[in-house]
């Protein structure tokens, strides 16, 4: 290689075949969403069985999910813009350390006064794993299949939460509930070692950052082992960059009405996310379902919707990513209203294959695909901040619709009425996602960032 040479990073991710490395550095990052899945969703599965240990009105519980809501919350905007500054890898590691500790201290609270600040600091590191793990699984793969690289990472959410289920009805009968906190801590701490080991830095940021070239060219060996450089070789990336604090710059260049369209869509989503999963036990536990099989059944709607989510990946990249994204909302919405027929005149296979075939149409909107839309819409320079604040404003939403739910039932609305919330949101969803692709598109314009080794 001359010594002037210049190694375009984005055309060899962009060109080259995917190699084992990277889709094992997007497995990783699925491993991390998977636990903060399980972690995320533990609190809904255990709710009916704290209501019968505690001795607590069904609402009493809406605090508790608030404020871990809030937890979340404040980890994706803060941990966000500090992954953007000094790396995606090390605030992975800080999150999963934050929840795996704090949901293994929840197996021991003794009060809901207890358990609300617990699930608070547990939020704080579910909050923040997310938007880098999203954020570094999308800088290995190529921009033509980001979409798909994002909902593969963000199944895992799915998959941890519905796994989740199985595991807490299995659990709970003989363990009781703390059982279910102590898998969620323990095993987030014994997958940290892996994690340090094995997961490698974003090489794009690398460059942005302006890393010597020494570390570069390890990370980009993994992907091509026959690449050499010389001292003087320069590493380029297809980026844009800017100076200054990350959440400007998610105005900048255009992007200001597009990152409040994302924050609308992720607010609404969240809503209807959390509105379902959340109270989705206790409603069919009131429709005449067992607890176990009110448990079982919520988790089998999560694993319609991770087979929903690997869709929309697939149409946002092969199609227009915004056409993909509003009609699967649409789609969502329509077939949550069916929900309203799960109860004990069903037979329960029945209701099984009917919350599993909600799930799936359900899952091809929702956050799932506005977290693909928001990795394919920022740069490299901002990802992890841009994703983390449309999920931390949009934490907001899954606040509101998780009190909403207490609040219906509080005021002694039929229980299904959830469903009928959740549809209309939906339909609010594939509006704003219409009008972020009337006036919200992104900018076009990209600045090359080169490095010297």
């Amino acid at each position: 290689m001359a010594a002037t040479a210049a190694v375009d990073v984005s055309d060899i991710i962009d060109r080259r075949v995917i190699t084992p490395f990277q889709y094992r550095t997007l497995l990783l990052c699925m491993a991390v969403l998977f636990m903060d899945g399980y972690d995320t969703q533990a609190i809904g599965y255990v709710a009916p069985a704290l209501v019968g240990a505690w001795h607590v009105d069904k609402a009493a519980l809406a605090p508790v999910f608030a404020l871990g809501l809030v937890g979340l919350m404040i980890g994706g905007l803060v941990f966000g813009p500090l992954a953007d500054r000094f790396g995606r890898k090390r605030f992975i590691a800080v999150s999963i350390t934050l929840f795996g500790i704090f949901s293994l201290l929840s197996a021991f609270a003794g009060s809901l006064h207890a358990l609300l600040l617990l699930r608070f600091l547990t939020g704080l590191g579910l909050g923040g794993a997310m938007p880098n793990a999203v954020a570094l699984g999308v800088e290995y793969f190529p921009r033509r299949l980001r979409a798909t690289a994002v909902t593969v990472v963000f199944v895992g959410f799915t998959i941890g939460a519905a796994i989740g289920g199985f595991i807490a009805a299995s659990l709970m009968p003989a363990f009781g509930w703390p059982s279910v906190f102590v898998v969620g801590g323990a095993v987030p701490l014994l997958m940290l070692p892996v994690l340090l080991i094995a997961l490698p830095e974003s090489v794009t940021l690398l460059i942005l950052h302006r890393r010597p070239g020494a570390e570069i060219l390890r990370h980009l060996r993994r992907i091509d082992p026959t690449l050499s450089a010389g001292t003087e070789t320069r590493f380029t990336a297809r980026e844009e960059s800017r100076r200054g604090v990350p959440v400007k710059h998610l105005f900048t260049d255009g992007r200001a009405v597009g990152s409040a369209l994302l924050w609308l869509i992720f607010f609404l989503s969240l809503l209807v996310t959390f509105l379902l999963t959340s109270w989705m036990p206790i409603v069919f536990s009131n429709a005449g379902l067992a607890l176990g099989r009110a448990v079982a059944a919520t988790a089998m709607w999560q694993v319609g919707a991770m087979v929903g989510t690997l869709a929309i990946g697939r149409l946002m990249d092969r199609f227009n990513p915004y056409g993909a994204l509003a009609t699967g909302f649409v789609v969502g919405a329509i077939a949550v209203l069916a929900l309203v027929m799960v109860g004990a005149a069903l037979p329960f296979p029945l209701a099984l294959l009917l919350i599993f075939v909600v799930g799936c149409l359900q899952g091809t909107g929702g956050t799932q695909g506005a977290n693909a839309l928001a990795g394919w819409y920022y740069p490299t320079f901002i990802r992890s901040t841009g994703v983390g604040w449309a999920l931390g404003i949009g934490r907001i939403g899954s606040i509101v619709g998780t009190l909403l739910g207490g609040a219906l039932i509080s005021l002694h609305w039929h229980p299904s009425s959830i469903f009928f919330v959740a549809a209309v949101a939906g339909l609010c969803s594939a509006a704003a996602v219409l009008a972020m692709r009337r006036f919200g598109g992104p900018t076009d314009r990209v600045r090359e960032m080169s490095v010297e080794t």
